[in-house]
C-alpha cells in the first residue's frame, strides 16, 4: 500500500491506496467550504474532491459519474461510496495505523520519530502514560536503554520520558547516530591513508 508525501496540502491526491490522504482531503474539502466563497454547497465540495483523484480512483469516479451525474449532490454519501469501493473502512484504517506504529523504528531524528509516534498513538486512542511508555520502551535500542539504566532513570510520565530522551539526543546526538545494528560504534576513516580508526590529524603517515 502506497503513501503520498507532499510539500503542501494543496498537492495531496488520492489514488485508491493512500488511505490517510483521503481522510486529509475530506477534512480539507470541508475547511475549503468554510473559507472559499466559490465552494458554497455540497456538489461543489464533491467536485473539489473529485479533481484530486488520480489513477484507479479517478477511473472509478469517471465511470460512476457517467452512470449517475447526481453522485455529487450529497457530499457525505459520495465520500462513503468512495471509501467503500476502495476499502477505506474505519477498521481498515485502525489496522493500517497499528501496523505503522508497530513498524515505527527508533530513528536518528528523534523529533520526527516522536512526532509520528504521538500522531499514531493519538489516532489509535492510546493516551494513557503507562501504555505509551510500555510501547515506547520496546522501541528503545540497547545503547539507549543502557544510558537510562546507568542514570537510574525510571519513568511514570510519558511526557517526562520523551523530553528526557530528546534532551539526551540534543546534548549528544552521536549516541544515536554512531551505533551500528550490532551495537558497535562506527570508526572514523582517515582522510590521508584511508584506514579506519583514526582521524587525519592523528595519522602516523602524516607525522613521518
Amino acid at each position: 500500500m502506497s503513501s503520498s508525501s507532499h510539500s503542501s496540502d494543496q498537492a495531496i491526491t488520492f489514488d485508491g491506496s493512500n488511505w490517510e490522504d483521503l481522510s486529509r482531503l475530506v477534512t480539507q474539502a470541508r475547511m475549503t467550504r468554510l473559507t472559499n466563497s466559490d465552494i458554497e454547497d455540497e456538489p461543489a465540495m464533491g467536485a473539489w474532491l473529485s479533481l484530486r483523484l488520480r489513477g484507479p480512483a479517478a477511473d472509478w469516479f469517471g465511470t460512476e459519474y457517467a452512470a449517475n451525474p447526481l453522485i455529487l449532490e450529497n457530499f457525505n454519501t459520495w465520500v462513503e461510496l468512495l471509501r467503500q469501493h476502495f476499502g477505506v473502512s474505519d477498521d481498515g484504517l485502525r489496522a493500517r495505523r497499528r501496523g505503522q506504529l508497530e513498524g515505527l523504528a527508533w530513528a536518528n531524528d528523534l523529533p520526527m520519530f516522536f512526532a509520528e509516534y504521538d500522531r499514531l498513538t493519538s489516532l489509535l486512542g492510546v493516551n494513557t502514560d503507562p501504555a505509551k511508555i510500555a510501547m515506547l520502551r520496546v522501541k528503545l535500542p540497547q545503547h539507549v536503554q543502557k544510558l537510562l539504566a546507568e542514570q537510574a532513570l525510571d519513568f511514570h510520565n510519558y511526557s517526562t520520558m520523551r523530553e528526557r530522551l530528546l534532551t539526551m539526543w540534543a546534548l549528544d546526538p552521536a549516541k544515536n547516530t554512531a551505533v551500528h545494528a550490532s551495537g558497535a560504534k562506527k570508526k572514523s576513516k582517515c582522510g590521508r591513508c584511508g584506514k579506519k580508526g583514526h582521524a587525519a590529524s592523528d595519522c602516523r603517515n602524516a607525522k613521518n
